[in-house]
């Protein structure tokens, strides 16, 4: 009887069993796929500290946070304007001087926000060098990456405020920053501008500290993208105002993701962190006169505002994420 009885009580449990096993790949179907990421691919030109907040927001997920599976890319030379001109990538974040150029060529990239406004470049002499201002750079050679880049921009600009016109020295064209100071070692070029950490190198001038307003970096979009997927624009925007929020009031945890990238001791890249502190702003709008600095540059080009577009962080400020974010 007790088996009987056993086997009578067990059937209706197996059987509940079945039914439960059968049903749930049928509810597992129905449940709600986690929310799929948009993926979008940022560029970026040089291994430099004026990138930490863009490796910031990869380092902290802020890209995810906000909805993107992005991709933050290097490469040098030409290849990161090329790659945003032919739609290769969404986003674009080298130098402002290079997406003006571009745009003159009839190319239709829009900024969208700065990092930053202002000049973070400095200039490097060997550490035997007796110069000391710009204004002895007059007839000197003086090393920078390729025509129209950030640092040979900034060169340019710098030298103007001296009283120095193109004329009054060489421009030696490099590559990239490496090359550059391969150069500036030995003793082809006798001062090299560049942003810092630059260990083993004596730093003549901060130009920080001139407050040259000139847009040496910007996020830039092509003008169709931004009309088409603004939303797209604008989460990215979060993800990086946000982590302009963490460079900003977490030093070490910018100066971890410089030193990350640019493969130094954090003690090498916390020199380097006081000149960008002072130039990131809360809310990066940019600046028709840093981008003015640059058309300066370029007879016949006047006007400025036909390279910006303030909009989608003009959107954040007015939708309340600012205040969010900083709990004003």
């Amino acid at each position: 009887m007790g088996q009987v009885t056993a086997r009578r009580t067990l059937r209706p449990l197996a059987l509940a069993l079945y039914f439960s096993a059968l049903a749930a790949p049928a509810q597992s179907q129905t449940r709600t796929p986690p929310e799929k990421k948009v993926p979008v691919s940022v560029i970026y030109e040089a291994i430099a500290a004026t990138n930490a907040p863009l490796w910031l927001a990869a380092d902290l997920a802020l890209y995810d946070k906000y909805g993107l599976d992005a991709k933050v890319v290097n490469a040098r030379g030409s290849a990161p304007v090329q790659a945003l001109v032919g739609g290769a990538v969404e986003f674009g974040a080298f130098s402002g001087s290079s997406a003006v150029a571009a745009n003159l060529a009839g190319a239709d990239l829009v900024f969208v926000a700065a990092k930053p406004n202002f000049s973070v470049i400095s200039v490097w002499t060997r550490k035997d060098s007796t110069l000391k201002t710009l204004a002895e750079l007059r007839g000197k050679t003086i090393g920078v990456s390729r025509p129209g880049s950030a640092t040979h921009a900034a060169a340019r600009l710098a030298l103007k405020s001296a009283g120095i016109g193109d004329k009054d020295v060489k421009f030696l064209h490099h590559g990239g920053l490496p090359e550059i100071f391969a150069s500036l070692e030995q003793g082809l070029v006798d001062a090299a501008f560049s942003s810092p950490p630059r260990p083993g190198f004596r730093e003549m001038v901060d130009l920080t500290t001139l407050k040259i307003p000139f847009l040496q970096g910007a996020i830039e979009v092509q003008r169709g993208f931004l009309a088409s997927r603004r939303p797209v624009v604008v989460s990215f925007l979060k993800a990086y105002v946000e982590s302009l929020k963490y460079a900003r009031e977490k030093p070490e945890l910018a100066v971890a993701a410089v030193a990350k990238r640019m493969r130094m001791a954090p003690e090498a890249v916390r020199a380097a962190y006081a000149p960008h502190g002072r130039v990131w702003e809360e809310l990066p709008y940019v600046r028709s006169d840093s981008v003015q600095a640059i058309l300066d540059l370029y007879p016949g080009e006047k006007n400025p505002e036909r390279f910006i577009d303030n909009g989608p962080l003009k959107d954040l400020e007015e939708s309340g994420f600012m205040r969010e974010l900083y709990r004003k």
